[in-house]
């Protein structure tokens, strides 16, 4: 049966068991009265089901009489009637269904289908329930079969291409990785920028997003976020729907939490009946099927001889001088990615009576990843139980345990094993005859072997999370419910990474080392809210008023140490080395206050007003406390008299919203001074790291929402337009201070900066969600969904700082957020071609780049080329076959002012198409998503085709490099020293070969910067739901089966991978860059459902 009904429905649906029982308790009372003798009636059974199973309580009642019945928990009825007479079939939240009684028939099976406007009616809201149709701010809905649909592992992933304003793009393509979630844009710089996720009430504590925060230093990169997911501890399957507010006037609610947009997840409660259990459970296997095309061992030998021939290696290796004999070598791409399975298993039971209902289950996920020694696991245990114990008074708890272990890899960076699989040469073998790892031994070459990196190192998490809240609902009075609850989360987690000693060659470690650090977390929070909701005529009312207060803490303590007596003991205490010992803790608390009121007259005019009062930790002493409004109002125009008579409207709704939030998600004490330990010349000392700031204040929002609502032909078309402004002011960054402050000088003594407010960012948008049924029949059902979201996003001010740069790789800066313009746009050289003679050079703008350059300094000031050819060498100046770099200031030099924007990675737009045809028991999703206008930073590229290293592979495109030829076409010796006797072969954007690389062809330029654009078939599911008839033979009530396809096909013009890159794991300020990042794979799932 299908799940996707409001709390507030399922009750409805229950009442009316019990109703019906009670009625048809009452026509048994009545069945003396003598019955018109026209036909003798006779009794008939049947089966209700809709397209997920057996629906419980549905009435199935005779057309214009009082004679009806309730279906069973198998979804069966049986009753008395006449042939020609019609079965009437209703249920809350479905399409009304009559079946003609035919003489000589007895059983009916009976399928009804979801009312597509009644399903919605009743969304989750920040501290309760609201009827859709009340709704004045903006906000979005997915429900139980969005998320199956979505064949997910990690609940984040469902979001993509689903709900407009909402970007979701894969951090990584590892076994439960995150996603980088923006809900209408990127709204901060260094506070938090993730929603905030709320489940049944409890605010969802992860413990950190980088690596480091778990305690596994760089091993994953040095950003802000790494693979690691804060919500995959949670089990998908348990969850029934997920409601985004998006808009202020729907977050303010949530006060300083809420800037970044709200998810409030609700998962699954029992109903009143007999235990149904069912099995959930999947196989899948997942591939890499995308490879990047590189020279194999024959082109690389002939790359290498051309670098020879023209004097860029002064000793030849013979193993290359005769490239004909020389196979393919070995395809490192291959030999880290693999066929990787996935299976997970599920059971529940649900039950109960009108007094007490549960919900049980207990999960388990195995997923390998594709690149080999990745893994992810996860257990999880729920319990949800809800217990009437007065009439008055209501009794709630949900508890879940979830355990998780992940074997991780780094992926991207300059160290990651797909940049060692990429550039590692493919003569270089991947294990001895001994069957142990190869030993190289190459002068200039210590890359290590990526397939013995992958093996040999570890990178384990362990975590372990309890998490629930138990509560009360007192109605003391009619029309008013006291709620109180209590919530919490406890978490613990267990890091460690091992380095064993390695001896390959020349890839050496003369010592193992292990770290271990154990982290421990607690949150509490005590709610309390009052809500008052009456109808007075036409008047409706609600009132909220309430308080809340949270606290939470963590400690850490690490053990760090090498020389380990062998590679089996991963122990740090057992090792011989200086061990390092390191120990935390902290703390944050918020206390609030906070009231909406709502007022609907006649269905018509809405109205909400909500205001929040939050006090934080997280704050200085003198700007702990901020208040947050918001007012939305709303015109139902359909419902207006002059609007009776147009019968195609059947919803128009008109939204105006404006509202404030506030961003607290800044870490602990960034307000205050934290103490560091520096070494002196009398022993060791203590001193202050950094600057205090007892100013520093939220980060505050304001946004603007105006949307409309229309529906036509009683449902069968939905629209949704919003248009935003959303106004991000006093973002946190650290001041830039004068050397007097105390912020300069060698690294023992440099206090750091303090953390001020400085900086706005504006966000502006549009979107577009049309829902469809284009076609219905008996038989045969069409639905199609199709979203839109725009954004544009803008850098307005950065006071104390002129820009904010981001990194490639260490000092390599990549991205420059300027205002005035998007945030982390790529920054760096525009390309103009390359020289294609000595005339060329020196009547183009003069390269000041490369110090060896002969410039000439004229008498003007001016600068300009040297006319000597004696003056220029292939391997220490700007050379015939570089580069041209383009003078963007016209200054007539090539220097470091000449650096610009060359291209944005955010998207002018992205969309989904979401399709589903149903085919009696056959059931066929389509989900299509895209990202239109976004660049994507080729960062692997520039070290696939930099062409200045002999021992480092590169993509094939380098054979359509640049060569040299003389010009008077004689091949003397040293012939390519002369350049006035040197000319290109031919035009080529691909710069020559050249060891020394003098004139920095690999310098970030807009030659790496490519279109990320793309459209990708998603998912797509083909599903059969057995007729119960059959199936209940074997003592089942449903049994589905489905096979899934997930990331089959993407439309591209990028050149790596993937072109879905979030956010950089490596440095902050960076979006989009593809330093290789571990690709999504595609993936094949066989799932089954089955109830009993």
């Amino acid at each position: 049966m299908n799940l996707n009904c409001s709390k507030k429905t399922l009750l409805t649906g229950f009442c009316s068991i019990f109703l019906l029982g009670y009625s048809s308790q009452m026509y048994a009372v009545g069945g003396n009265a003598p019955l018109p003798a026209v036909q003798q009636t006779k009794k008939i059974t049947g089966t209700v089901s809709d397209a997920m199973g057996p629906v419980i309580g549905a009435s199935v009642v005779i057309k214009g009489t009082s004679n009806g019945v309730a279906t069973d928990f198998d979804g069966n009825f049986s009753l008395q009637a006449n042939p020609g007479q019609t079965l009437v079939v209703t249920y809350i939240g479905y399409l009304n269904k009559e079946v003609k009684v035919v003489a000589g028939k007895q059983h009916y099976n009976i399928t009804i289908e979801e009312d597509k406007q009644m399903l919605d009616e009743v969304v989750v809201v920040g501290y309760g329930t609201m009827k859709k149709s009340d709704l004045a701010g903006a906000s979005a809905t997915m429900d139980e079969k969005a998320i199956k649909g979505a064949n997910i592992t990690n609940i984040d992933q469902s979001f993509q291409g689903r709900v407009t304003g909402v970007t979701a793009v894969q951090t990584s393509g590892a076994p439960g990785s995150s996603s980088s979630i923006r809900v209408r844009g990127q709204a901060t710089i260094n506070a938090g920028a993730e929603p905030l996720y709320v489940i049944d009430g409890v605010i969802v504590q992860g413990q950190g997003n980088s690596g480091a925060d778990f305690g596994l230093g760089d091993a994953l990169g040095n950003g802000s976020v790494s693979t690691v997911s804060p919500l995959s501890t949670i089990n998908p399957s348990d969850i029934v729907s997920m409601e985004i507010l998006k808009d202020a006037s729907a977050t303010a609610i949530y006060g300083a939490q809420g800037a970044n947009g709200v998810v409030l997840i609700t998962t699954k409660r029992g109903k009143a009946g007999e235990a149904k259990f069912t099995y959930d459970g999947s196989i899948t296997m997942q591939r890499q099927t995308r490879r990047l095309d590189l020279l194999n061992l024959r082109e690389f030998a002939e790359f290498y001889n051309d670098m020879a021939q023209q004097g860029e290696i002064s000793k030849p290796d013979q193993t290359y001088s005769d490239p004909s004999i020389l196979g393919r070598g070995t395809n490192w791409q291959d030999a880290i990615f693999r066929t990787a399975w996935q299976h997970q298993h599920q059971i529940s039971a649900q039950g109960g009576t009108d007094a007490v209902k549960y919900y049980v289950s207990g999960g388990f996920m195995n997923q390998q990843g594709t690149i080999i020694g990745s893994n992810f696991k996860r257990f999880s245990a729920r319990t949800n139980l809800d217990a009437q114990l007065k009439k008055w008074l209501k009794l709630g708890l949900n508890v879940a345990f979830t355990t998780t272990d992940e074997d991780l890899k780094l992926a991207d960076s300059d160290e990651g094993i797909i940049n060692y699989s990429l550039t590692t040469p493919p003569d270089i073998q991947i294990y001895d005859i001994n069957g142990g790892y190869s030993h190289v031994s190459k002068e200039g070459f210590t890359s290590p072997n990526p397939i013995a990196l992958a093996m040999m190192d570890d990178i384990l998490l362990n975590r372990k999370k309890l998490n629930g809240s138990i509560f009360f609902d007192v109605t003391p009075i009619n029309h008013l419910v006291w709620h109180t609850e209590v919530g919490f989360d406890i978490g613990a987690s267990k890091a460690e990474t091992y380095e064993p000693m390695v001896n390959l060659g020349t890839w050496t470690r003369s010592s193992n080392e292990s770290r271990w650090q154990k982290n421990s977390s607690t949150y509490w929070a005590l709610k309390n809210y009052v809500t008052y909701s009456n109808t007075f005529g036409k008047h409706s009312i609600t009132a909220m008023v309430g308080q809340e207060a949270w606290e939470s803490k963590y400690d850490y303590i690490s053990l760090q140490n090498n020389n380990l007596p062998n590679d089996e003991v991963h122990n740090p205490s057992l090792g011989s080395g200086d061990p390092k010992v390191g120990s935390g803790n902290g703390s944050s608390s918020m206390a609030s206050f906070f009231t909406r009121e709502t007022y609907n007259y006649d269905d018509r005019y809405l109205a909400t007003y909500t205001y929040r009062y939050d006090g934080s930790s997280n704050f200085g002493p003198n700007k702990r406390w901020a208040g947050f409004h918001s007012v939305a109002v709303a015109w139902r125009f359909n419902n207006e008299k002059f609007m009776k008579d147009i019968k195609w409207l059947s919803n128009g709704k008109l939204r105006l919203g404006w509202g404030q939030t506030g961003n607290s998600n800044i870490g602990g004490y960034k307000w205050g001074s934290a103490m560091s330990v520096m070494e002196t010349g009398l022993g060791l000392s203590y001193r202050p790291a950094n600057l205090k700031n007892l100013d520093i204040k939220w980060e505050t929002q304001e946004q603007i929402n105006i949307g409309l609502d229309l529906g036509f032909f009683n449902g069968r078309i939905a629209l949704v337009l919003d248009w935003y402004k959303k106004t991000s002011k006093d973002m946190l960054m650290q001041l830039t201070l004068p050397s007097i402050m105390g912020t300069s000088g060698n690294g023992s003594s440099a206090l750091a900066a303090p953390y001020g407010n400085y900086g706005d960012i504006e966000n502006t948008g549009f979107e577009i969600a049309l829902n469809t049924r284009p076609v219905e029949t008996k038989d045969f059902t069409w639905s199609s969904d199709v979203q839109f979201s725009f954004n544009k996003n803008k850098l307005k001010s950065l006071s104390g700082s002129t820009a904010l740069t981001g990194y490639g790789q260490w000092t390599d800066v990549v991205t420059r957020s300027v205002p005035g313009e998007s945030l982390y746009n790529f920054y760096g050289y525009e390309v103009e071609g390359v020289y294609q003679s000595f005339e060329d050079i020196i009547n183009s703008p003069v390269n000041t780049l490369q110090q060896n350059n002969p410039i000439i300094t004229n008498a003007d000031g001016t600068k300009s080329w040297s006319t000597d050819p004696t003056k220029y060498n292939p391997k220490n100046t700007t050379y015939v076959g570089d580069l041209k770099y383009k003078d963007v200031n016209g200054d007539g030099i090539i220097d470091e002012n000449d650096k610009t924007n060359i291209g944005s990675p955010l998207p002018d737009f992205t969309f989904g198409w979401n399709n589903t045809f149903v085919y009696k028991n056959f059931d066929l999703n389509i989900f299509i998503n895209g990202s239109v206008g976004n660049k994507v930073g080729n960062y692997m590229k520039m070290k696939l085709t930099h062409m200045n290293s002999p021992w480092s592979n590169q993509l094939v495109d380098v054979k359509d490099r640049t060569r040299l030829m003389p010009k008077n076409g004689v091949y003397s010796d040293y012939w390519y020293n002369d350049i006035s006797n040197v000319v290109t072969t031919g035009v080529s954007d691909t710069p020559r070969a050249a060891i020394n690389d003098p004139n920095d062809n690999d310098a970030w330029s807009s030659r790496y910067i490519e279109n990320g654009s793309y459209v990708r078939l998603k998912a797509i599911t083909l599903g059969y739901t057995f007729d119960t008839k059959l199936i209940k033979k074997l003592g089942l009530t449903n049994l589905r089966l489905t096979l899934n396809a997930t990331n089959l096909l993407t439309i591209t013009g990028y050149d790596g991978y993937d072109p879905e890159i979030g956010v950089s794991t490596a440095s902050n300020n960076v979006y989009g860059l593809d330093n290789g990042r571990y690709p999504s794979p595609t993936s094949f799932t066989f799932g089954m459902n089955v109830s009993f």
